[in-house]
């Protein structure tokens, strides 16, 4: 009886590592394609102080500044660096 408890409860933990195993790997693919998405249209240029500060949200925005990711985007970019 203690040994099948046992046994129950060293498969329950494989299961749980192999989830977060499979959770990480997902979570690696994301940051990935993000990161690919993001990067591939930035383009990088010297701050002077006449250039003109967008959100990434902002319709107006042109080449002639600088287009900062805030808001939801910029926290779920900070939180995936993190991990």
């Amino acid at each position: 009886m203690k040994k099948k408890r046992m046994e129950e409860e060293e498969r329950r933990i494989r299961k749980e590592k192999r989830a977060a195993l499979r959770e990480r790997h997902r979570l690696k693919l994301l940051w990935e394609q993000i990161d690919a998405e993001v990067s591939k249209s930035a383009t990088l240029d010297e701050y002077n102080s006449k250039m003109k500060v967008y959100d990434i949200r902002d319709a107006a925005a042109d080449t002639d500044g600088i287009i900062v990711i805030g808001g939801f985007i910029g926290e779920l970019i900070i939180t995936f660096n993190c991990m």
